[in-house]
C-alpha cells in the first residue's frame, strides 16, 4: 500500500515546527529546512486530521493551497 504524501510549506523554521508539532501527529513524516525561517511540512494526513494540522499552522502557512500528492517513491 502506498501513502499518498503531501507538503505544507510554512514561515516558521524547522526546529519550530518540530516543536509546536510535537505529540500532535497528523500523520506528520519530515519536516525540513526550506531556507531562513521556512521549512516544508510532508505529511499524510486527510479530511478531519489534515484540517487540524493546518488549524494549528494557519498563522504560519504560506501557501493555503495544498501542492499535489508526492508519490511516497520519490528520493526527496
Amino acid at each position: 500500500m502506498n501513502a499518498r504524501t503531501y507538503r505544507l510549506l510554512i514561515n516558521l523554521g524547522a526546529s519550530q515546527a518540530r516543536k509546536r508539532l510535537k505529540g500532535h501527529g497528523f500523520g506528520v513524516k519530515r519536516i525540513e529546512t526550506a531556507g531562513k525561517g521556512q521549512a516544508v511540512v510532508t505529511h499524510t494526513a486527510t479530511g478531519r486530521h489534515l484540517e487540524e494540522l493546518r488549524a494549528l499552522l494557519s498563522d504560519v502557512l504560506q501557501d493555503p493551497d495544498e501542492p499535489p500528492p508526492v508519490d511516497s517513491t520519490d528520493p526527496r
